[in-house]
């Protein structure tokens, strides 16, 4: 079986996450593709057993070239089993769960048509020394609320949870066959 892992991605934390899923599917058998949304002009979905779509967050919202490559594909998805994600910090935080979901329901109320047979957030990467000067600033904005919480801000605030990761993909991985 052939599987298809397409994300977008601010920083590269959520390209490490699709990375992992791919990983994973391949132990699971499949022969599995992995590209940033930006790199998928080339590909067709049709072609494809099971695909995987994910992108970081920004207050809720996808990056724009994930939405273009479900936009482009919404036809050939429709039939497929396609599984969606998002990561980003609200991903992490239980508190916010209900937050971090609405992110990937929004995706999937945007194409009926596509039946997702997973969804998921995961949680993202905090990088203070980003060479990206918005997210830099954006990490600086919420630097002296992790401190208040006692986290350490002289490295990366990453809360992903690799183990969860890779479970879900087995999940999907099972639910594909």
């Amino acid at each position: 079986m052939k599987a298809l892992v397409v994300y977008g991605t601010r920083s590269g934390a959520t390209k490490q996450i699709a990375d992992e899923i791919g990983k994973t599917l391949e132990e699971q058998g499949y022969a599995t593709t992995v590209r940033d949304a930006k790199q998928t002009n080339d590909l067709r979905a049709q072609d494809f057993d099971l695909v995987i779509v994910g992108s970081s967050i920004w207050a809720t919202m996808w990056k724009r070239q994930t939405m273009g490559f479900l936009k482009r594909n919404r036809k050939a998805l429709a039939g497929k089993k396609v599984a969606l994600f998002s990561s980003g910090l609200a991903g992490g935080d239980p508190a916010q769960a209900g937050y971090a979901r609405k992110s990937v329901e929004k995706v999937a109320a945007k194409f009926p048509e596509i039946r997702p047979i997973s969804m998921a957030c995961f949680g993202g990467l905090v990088d203070f020394d980003s060479p990206n000067f918005l997210a830099r600033f954006m990490a600086g904005a919420m630097k002296k609320d992790f401190e208040k919480k006692g986290v350490d801000t002289s490295k990366p605030v990453d809360t992903r949870d690799w183990a969860a990761i890779r479970q879900w993909a087995e999940d999907v991985a099972v639910k594909a066959r």
